[in-house]
């Protein structure tokens, strides 16, 4: 039978973490990939049991778990760098919300000329 080659990223975290739960149970990622493609090529005809098998992996986490706090500390420099901010010259002043919203509306005023 002619086979056919399959090429996927995925995330390293989860791509080693996966390789070593399928050598708990003896099988190569190969072999995890052949028996899943096997089980829906066998079910092709049978939604209700191909659903069954897409809820169960819709049920598992998609990616290790990140915490809120992490995702942002991650996102904002990204979303810095993107916009051209140069995140080396953001520095935390150490002023309090409402010093800051003070700075905030006098450099307003100034730009309207109205100091």
């Amino acid at each position: 039978m002619p086979t056919g080659q399959m090429n996927v990223r995925i995330d390293d975290d989860i791509r080693i973490a996966g390789n070593e739960a399928f050598e708990s149970i003896g099988w190569s990622p190969s072999q995890a990939v052949r028996e899943v493609w096997a089980y829906a090529a066998r079910n092709r005809r049978n939604p209700r049991k191909l659903k069954e098998l897409r809820r169960l992996f819709e049920d598992a986490p998609v990616r290790p778990s990140v915490s809120k706090a992490e995702e942002g500390a991650r996102i904002v420099p990204e979303g810095l760098s993107k916009m051209g901010i140069d995140i080396k010259k953001c520095k935390p002043s150490g002023l309090s919300d409402k010093e800051l919203y003070h700075e905030a509306m006098v450099e307003r005023m100034r730009e309207r000329g109205l100091l």
